[in-house]
């Protein structure tokens, strides 16, 4: 199958959890099929259409015409089976579709979709119905994320431990950007009145607010014990995971403006990757997290934005050495299973046959 895979806004490779889930999403589905991906300028993935604009959303929208310009000739030229459309290209899948007669399959994430996207595409992949309009969801088909676990895997943490814990301390990982709605502010609440065992909380990765949690830290006194990794090149996030003794994914859905109305309804990728390591991850207690896991058999929960509730939680993990090893192994069992790219590529190309038959 010949595919055309539309990311205009995400760099590939890239550090941003848009890149993780394009670059994944296109290896996949390039190991068993032609796949021409259209990502953003700057981009370093070879044979990629690496056109796309960096801009807001409402800007994006506007230059639907430039884009579609630049990417036509191109596209036209690969004769794609398929064209498949993530959310933020804005309309751009059903454009691609008419001019090259090919089927479109939109993916999105929430209703910033553009309406020419819902209406025109011939199937929607999402994780959740929540966010899908009513009428267009006899169109959607539900989907799961997935993780790299070859890339994750056999990565040593112990460089990673003899630099952040060097006498002995037990970690407390997390991994990911900054922006307000994943929560890592409570982690600095945690570490200000933690009474446990002797722990650093290390924070991995950039972006968004990083400078405001850092300033939380040390106004709160414990700037010692929340330490800052820095970004961290993907494919080295695995050691980290390795060298870790309990990962926390701390989300506060109160703070994202989609998930306030619509409930916290995203497959967690940095959650599937703790597990697939088989460490404990920690995360929120929302409906979607107990639809993927089992609570307290695959994945350990704790109300939402409670600090109370998650030092609990990590107290439980780290004195409980059969607790880590139970929850652990039947993590890693249900992600290696179920969570891959592998599998959700699988998914894709079950709504790629369907459409094209169509």
């Amino acid at each position: 199958m010949r595919i055309v895979y539309l990311a205009p806004n995400i760099p590939v490779p890239g550090t941003h959890g848009g890149s993780t889930h394009v670059s994944n999403v296109h290896r996949a589905l390039s190991k068993r099929h032609d796949v021409l991906l259209y990502c953003r300028a700057g981009s370093t993935q070879p044979g990629a259409l690496a056109r796309g604009f960096n801009l807001h959303p409402v800007l994006q929208k506007g230059f639907l015409p430039v884009a579609f310009a630049r990417v036509v000739g191109a596209v036209r030229a690969f004769r794609p089976d398929v064209i498949y459309e993530r959310y933020s290209a804005f309309g751009l899948g059903p454009m691609l579709a008419r001019a090259t007669g090919a089927p479109c399959v939109l993916m999105t994430l929430d209703r910033d979709a553009s309406a020419l996207s819902f209406r025109y595409s011939d199937r929607i992949v999402a994780t959740s119905a929540e966010f899908i309009p009513e009428e267009y969801r006899n169109k959607l088909r539900i989907v799961h994320w997935g993780v790299d676990v070859d890339g994750l895997v056999g990565k040593s943490g112990e460089a990673v431990r003899a630099r952040y814990a060097p006498r002995g301390e037990r970690i407390v990982l997390y991994t990911g950007s900054f922006p307000d709605w994943h929560g890592v502010e409570v982690l600095v609440e945690v570490a200000r009145s933690w009474a446990g065992p002797d722990v650093v909380f290390l924070l991995v990765g950039d972006g968004q607010d990083k400078r405001r949690v850092e300033r939380l830290a040390a106004s709160r006194g414990v700037a010692g014990r929340v330490v800052f990794a820095g970004r961290v090149p993907h494919g080295e996030i695995g050691a980290y995971i390795d060298a870790a003794d309990v990962c926390v994914a701390p989300y506060a859905p109160s703070k994202h403006p989609i998930f306030r109305v619509y409930g916290m309804n995203r497959d967690p990728i940095k959650v599937l990757e703790y597990m697939a390591l088989g460490k404990v991850a920690v995360t929120i207690d929302t409906p979607r997290m107990r639809e993927l896991f089992q609570a307290d058999e695959e994945v350990l929960l704790y109300r939402a934005e409670d600090p109370d509730a998650l030092r609990r939680t990590l107290m439980n993990v780290l004195t409980d050495a059969e607790l880590c090893a139970r929850v652990g192994s039947a993590g890693a069992s249900l992600v290696r299973s179920r969570y891959t790219w592998s599998h959700h590529a699988e998914e894709l190309e079950a709504v790629f046959s369907e459409v094209v038959r169509r």
